[in-house]
């Protein structure tokens, strides 16, 4: 069979929105083309890709297997068209980056700039997501590199180091356990916390070890920023459990109290992920090297600076 690649990408797009509607706006075609276009490749699989009712479209068994595929087959043509662009001249590539927050707000800024300063014919597309929400990109190609907690499972992709953190409790600076050196999480368990999404991998993380104590965290603010979990804690609404590089953000010149947790599980670990190295044009693999590069010369000199 032979697909063509706009046909594939407006597949895709009608999949991911589960809207021909939808696609007609992500793809900048009339609603009659996409339609026609669908079923172009349901002619050409024999099958049928989508389930259709007044509010959207479905995938069938066959179109979750026909996307899994068109998303293969979309990566490997723009990494094709990347690689023979690295022969051309007035080259300009492009890495897709998809982190966490925790990467975003403590890491990447400084680390990609390094990397841009050094190739200044790339550009690099960054975007915050979950961690879930990284895996899913780089595994479904919409990604080429992804910054994730090594919390998650990647499945069978291939990673590497990048950084390591710390869990801290932050606080009001009036708060009773404030002064305290350092805390474990058994310790204030049964405090009132502010807390990240559900979806967020540090709070599924923290879900499980309070399962483990046989508690349940009592979570009085839910939200999905950092920044917001500082704000509340430092106004004495409860306790927040973020990452050391992101509290330190917001901790100067406030009255944010920042306590170390003792557990030893409080180590936070990101990861780097690709689909596959090999595969990466050139330019993509030396920002990897890069990242990685820059993992091992942290941990040198943070070993460097201990006692």
């Amino acid at each position: 069979m032979n697909f063509d690649t706009s046909d594939l990408r407006i597949f895709v797009a009608a999949a991911e929105h589960g809207s021909l509607t939808a696609a007609s706006l992500h793809c900048h075609l009339a609603l009659a083309a996409i339609s026609k276009r669908i079923a172009k490749l349901e002619e050409q699989t024999g099958s049928r890709l989508f389930l259709r009712s007044k509010s959207g479209v479905e995938l069938t068994p066959a179109g979750e297997v026909f996307l899994r595929h068109a998303r293969n087959w979309l990566y490997d043509f723009q990494m094709l068209n990347a690689e023979l662009q690295e022969h051309g001249r007035g080259f300009r590539g492009l890495i897709r980056l998809a982190a966490n927050t925790n990467a975003m707000l403590g890491f990447i800024p400084e680390c990609v700039g390094q990397y841009l300063n050094r190739h200044r014919q790339i550009d690099i597309q960054i975007e915050e997501v979950l961690s879930l929400e990284v895996i899913r990109r780089v595994a479904e190609g919409r990604a080429d590199v992804g910054i994730f907690a090594a919390s998650v499972d990647a499945g069978h992709l291939e990673l590497f180091p990048f950084r390591d953190d710390l869990l801290v409790v932050v606080m009001d600076h009036e708060h009773r356990l404030a002064k305290a050196s350092s805390l474990h999480f058994s310790q204030v368990i049964d405090e009132d916390f502010i807390a990240l999404d559900k979806q967020a991998a540090i709070q599924t993380f923290l879900d499980e070890k309070a399962q483990r104590l046989g508690k349940t965290m009592h979570i009085r603010v839910e939200t999905r920023s950092f920044d917001a979990v500082c704000r509340f804690a430092q106004s004495g609404f409860g306790i927040g459990i973020i990452p050391r590089s992101t509290a330190e953000l917001y901790g100067h010149n406030t009255t944010l109290a920042v306590v170390p947790l003792a557990d030893e599980w409080a180590e936070r670990r990101l990861k780097i992920a690709v689909r596959s190295l090999a595969a990466l044009p050139i330019y993509a693999r030396q920002l990897v090297e890069h990242l990685t590069d820059s993992s091992l010369s942290a941990a040198h000199v943070q070993a460097g600076a201990a006692p």
